[in-house]
């Protein structure tokens, strides 16, 4: 077992958990705010963020029953079918919140600017959006699942990182960059 042997280990091993734990709660009650409130449901403002926090609940789930137990066994437990679709919701969460922000940032240009304009956009445009970015997501994480790039998990570290020994991974080390910025 991979379990950290004194005090200062084990502490930083719960406050690295706790983080991920204390967002997951967080998340949970903000959809559930977001949806027992009539104003806030009907947004599409609201609409796009509840996505994203319903994104990020699912990263943390999945990604916590794959990685907590490879970090404490200190090696892959997992097939490769259920590491692919580790990764496939992690990437398309990335991409996903990724896409997301300038499209808030213009809605929140619109609102700011044509306020008017703003509040006739409907639940239709704000599903219109979420469909918008899921899909450029979808669409961008698909290559990572070919031979030409790709992630790879590093159980020593217990970390996801760019498997530089395929040879599209540096386009796509640009792409996220470019997506950053």
């Amino acid at each position: 077992l991979m379990l950290p042997p004194d005090f200062l280990g084990w502490l930083t091993f719960i406050v690295k958990h706790a983080g991920p734990i204390l967002v997951f709660i967080i998340g949970c009650l903000c959809v559930y705010a977001l949806h027992r409130v009539p104003d806030l449901r009907s947004t599409p403002l609201f609409c796009i963020v509840r996505v994203l926090m319903i994104l990020d609940i699912i990263n943390i789930v999945v990604g916590n029953i794959h990685d907590l137990p490879d970090e404490i066994v200190g090696r892959e437990l997992f097939d490769s079918v259920s590491v692919t679709v580790v990764l496939i919701v992690q990437c398309i969460r990335w991409f996903a919140q990724l896409l997301a922000l300038p499209m808030l940032s213009s809605l929140h240009f619109l609102s700011l600017h044509r306020p008017v304009r703003f509040r006739k956009l409907r639940l239709a445009h704000g599903y219109a959006i979420v469909t918008l970015f899921m899909s450029m997501s979808v669409l961008l994480t698909v290559p990572l699942l070919t031979e030409c790039c790709g992630f790879t998990y590093y159980v020593d570290g217990a970390f996801w990182a760019f498997d530089f020994g395929k040879p599209g991974t540096a386009l796509y080390t640009q792409l996220n960059l470019v997506l950053q910025v």
